[in-house]
């Protein structure tokens, strides 16, 4: 798979992955490092870019990483371009705009608008939505030199697992495959102790989700309760009506799941 970490928020992201590059083609594009610093977002949309071609024709997927509120977002468009011939996610982290300037807020509507209609029109396989202040209230902060430490390696660790379920067949249950037309989503976390689950964005009008359990091993072996508590968790969310399916892998931590949550909606 190719990663490209676009802007600083992108680029400290996809650098996490670089224990697995076996797994993964990684490439940054920041200010002056893989791309010229411009003045605006629209001389960021005005230059084509083109990637080396060495180590991209054994991958057929990528993602994105960026967040919309800078001005290099503005060549997410002409990224994608460059990623045409993969299946493409744009992993969209949406800033703290509490405390963004009217312009970077500004931004971040443009793009986050225009990249959502990029993937309801197919022209990206999918559009991942994560919310920074969501995930600082989950994940914790770090102190003023290295703040955003902790959402990134959160980021980076939840995708790095949810590829790995990819990639491994699961011990129980079986994911249905989603909607042609369902490309915008977001992820979910929780416990089976309480059911609880965390959005990493609070997204409206979902139409599915899918359930990935993590559980020890002896709690597979032993727990009698273990499939009517993640029938449990599936329950309420079709109650809500939604297509919504489970499966489990066995985990070396304490028993947890990520969920999956699509729509065909555009989110405002």
């Amino acid at each position: 798979m190719i990663l490209v970490g676009l802007g600083e928020a992108g680029k400290n992201i996809a650098e996490l992955f670089k224990p697995h590059t076996k797994n993964y083609k990684i490439i940054i594009l920041d200010e002056n490092n893989g791309i010229d610093k411009k003045d605006s977002v629209e001389q960021y949309d005005e230059d084509p870019i083109k990637f080396k071609q060495r180590g991209l024709k054994s991958h057929d997927e990528a993602i994105l990483f960026v967040c919309g509120s800078g001005k290099i977002a503005g060549a997410s468009l002409r990224v994608l371009e460059a990623l045409k011939d993969y299946k493409t996610t744009v992993c969209y982290i949406v800033p703290d705009l509490e405390f963004a300037s009217k312009l970077e807020s500004r931004r971040h509507r443009v793009h986050f608008g225009v990249l959502q209609e990029y993937a309801r029109s197919g022209m990206i396989e999918e559009m991942l939505v994560l919310d920074n202040k969501t995930i600082f209230q989950i994940a914790g902060h770090g102190t003023a030199s290295n703040y955003y430490e902790k959402v990134n390696f959160f980021i980076y660790s939840t995708i790095q697992n949810l590829m790995f379920m990819k990639h491994v067949d699961c011990v129980f249950g079986k994911l249905h495959e989603k909607k042609e037309i369902s490309r915008i989503s977001t992820i979910g976390i929780g416990s089976l102790d309480s059911e609880d689950e965390a959005l990493l964005y609070d997204l409206n009008n979902i139409t599915e989700s899918v359930y990935m359990m993590n559980i020890e091993e002896e709690d597979m072996d032993n727990d009698q309760n273990l499939i009517p508590t993640c029938q449990q968790i599936v329950r309420e969310n079709k109650s809500k009506e939604r297509d919504t399916s489970f499966a489990i892998w066995l985990s070396d931590t304490e028993n947890h799941f990520y969920s999956m949550h699509y729509t065909h909606f555009i989110q405002e």
